[in-house]
């Protein structure tokens, strides 16, 4: 590993961070967490979540790892495209958070799931959580890129898996949290529960099309880097 792929290695902190900041995700456990089996299904959601993550930061770790050892120039356009892809993706994806945003101080619609979580069960939780995994259309993309970012360094694969592991747990602490803190039991906890899930819901579409923006703005930078080496 040379000190360019070290370099590299430092831009999992921020990729890390996007996938850290997911509104519509917490919003489920912390919904999850207010229900009477609550305590007992946030953690499976939780984990299931985080395992989707897993995988496919490793898939695209495998990915990555694969053509850049069929050759530098390959793995430099592959890298190259998902720059392009990520950067035009997230800045489509914040014009559309601006645009589905609550008007002339119209409430916030909370999603149409939420109703069904108050008879969530650790077993539907699984399912919840898988399915709130693959499709989020934030995640997927940072989880790849992290996954290429490691692949690329060419780590012995011990490293790259504890690597893999660090970065989907990281990327999943917002979920981990509320679900460790609701251990406590607290009626304070609960009220700062409830509170957190109505100002997530309000204000879903503008912390999206903030983190949209800077996410754009940050695959920009790292195209135009990447051109210009």
């Amino acid at each position: 590993m040379n000190g360019r792929d070290v370099n590299d290695l430092q831009t999992l902190l921020p990729l890390a961070t996007g996938m850290l900041l997911s509104p519509l995700p917490v919003v489920a456990v912390v919904a999850i967490l207010l229900t009477p089996r609550g305590r007992a299904s946030a953690p499976v959601y939780t984990a299931a979540f985080t395992l989707v993550s897993v995988l496919v930061v490793a898939l695209g770790a495998a990915g990555a790892a694969r053509a850049s050892s069929a050759g530098g120039g390959e793995a430099r356009i592959v890298s190259l495209i998902l720059a392009a892809v990520l950067t035009v993706g997230f800045a489509v994806l914040a014009v559309v958070s601006w645009r589905s945003r609550p008007r002339h101080g119209e409430p916030a619609v909370a999603p149409s799931w939420l109703a069904a979580i108050d008879a969530v069960t650790p077993r539907s939780a699984v399912g919840l959580g898988l399915l709130m995994a693959v499709t989020n259309t934030k995640n997927i993309p940072l989880e790849l890129k992290a996954g290429a970012v490691i692949g690329e360094a060419h780590l012995a694969w011990p490293m790259a898996a504890v690597l893999c592991l660090a970065v989907a747990l990281a990327g999943s602490l917002l979920l981990i949290a509320p679900a460790i803190v609701s251990l406590t039991g607290s009626a304070r906890v609960h009220d700062a529960l409830q509170g957190l899930k109505s100002q997530l819901i309000s204000h879903n579409a503008a912390m999206m099309t903030v983190l949209f923006a800077i996410l754009a703005a940050n695959e920009a930078a790292g195209l135009l880097h990447r051109l210009l080496a």
